[in-house]
């Protein structure tokens, strides 16, 4: 997805329906694509701002898409590059204190908690803290309390605590019988939840105090360091924004997606969607508009649990949908 790129979702759509075709301007993007007029404008301009787009002179006001390579991949270099830095901080972070101690960089701004119960009980207590939002990055090895016991979360979900957590794709096996009723549970308690590739474990707090276990370290026990210093809570916030951003939706109700065939009139626009079709043939074909083609088509996503058409196709011939 663009927007691992820093490409928002709704430039991203006005992108894509561009390099189906060009545009003779504004409002017919916002007929193809479904985005309101003032959507539309925000993304071109965004998008402009990119690079990705041209508007051409004759005919006049045709927008087209610029080509991709070599600007998004520059785009992606840049991200990259990004992440990179902000990692080797937390690696200097890291080594430092656990070559130091506490001391190294003074108990108001860093606090060092080592051994698997005392990490428990503060990262318990960090989750009581909270009063807005933790954003979190999950990974093996549990050093803190296990998923199936996190009683602070469950207490925080139910106070109002928005919770975004991105698991790491390791960590959801899907021959676990706990994990889709775990899931569905955090789901149902207001949990957000995404799947991606993660890095480290992290825990970030309300934006004032984050809680990170150490990336590429392996101490005698565990260690479980907990920032409060703006700039490194700061780089951190950006860290788990950045993975969230481009991570994949967890289907959370796994025995609530319906295998085996679809409704006759899904049935058919899927089988038309994957044979190639634009949406506009499929419109014609099934007799509807355009726009009500694009909602069947983001309901799909959404019941599939996925964000892009490809990946549709795939969940598509795993449920046994056609």
């Amino acid at each position: 997805m663009l927007e691992a790129v820093g490409v928002e979702p709704g430039e991203e759509q006005v992108y894509l329906a561009l390099t189906a075709a060009p545009a003779a301007g504004a409002a017919e993007l916002a007929d193809r694509t479904g985005l309101s007029r003032a959507e539309v404008d925000r993304a071109l301009a965004g998008l402009a701002g990119k690079g990705l787009v041209e508007v051409r002179s004759e005919p006049a006001g045709l927008i087209r898409a610029a080509p991709p390579d070599p600007t998004l991949k520059l785009l992606a270099l840049q991200r990259m590059d990004e992440l990179r830095r902000a990692q080797a901080v937390i690696a200097q972070l890291a080594e430092r204190f656990e070559a130091n101690g506490p001391a190294g960089g003074g108990a108001d701004s860093v606090e060092v908690v080592r051994g698997a119960r005392a990490i428990a009980e503060r990262y318990a207590m960090l989750q009581r803290e909270a009063t807005q939002d933790i954003r979190a990055l999950s990974r093996r090895p549990a050093v803190a309390v296990p998923a199936t016991d996190n009683v602070a979360q469950r207490e925080a979900l139910r106070a109002g605590v928005r919770y975004r957590v991105v698991y790491d794709r390791d960590l959801l096996d899907p021959d676990s019988p706990q994990i889709p009723l775990l899931l569905e549970e955090w789901a149902a308690l207001g949990e957000e939840m995404r799947v991606a590739a993660v890095p480290f474990k992290l825990m970030v707090i309300d934006r004032r105090q984050a809680a990170l276990v150490p990336p590429d370290v392996a101490p005698r026990e565990p260690v479980l360091l907990v920032v409060r210093a703006r700039p490194v809570v700061d780089c951190l916030t950006w860290i788990v924004d950045r993975i969230w951003e481009s991570a994949l939706p967890v289907p959370t109700a796994l025995s609530a997606l319906p295998d085996g065939p679809l409704a006759v009139d899904d049935r058919r626009l899927l089988a038309l969607l994957l044979a190639g079709y634009t949406d506009q043939a499929i419109a014609s074909q099934l007799g509807v508009s355009m726009r009500t083609v694009q909602r069947r088509v983001q309901r799909l996503l959404g019941l599939a649990g996925v964000q892009s058409r490809i990946q549709l196709g795939w969940q598509a011939a795993r449920r046994k949908w056609i």
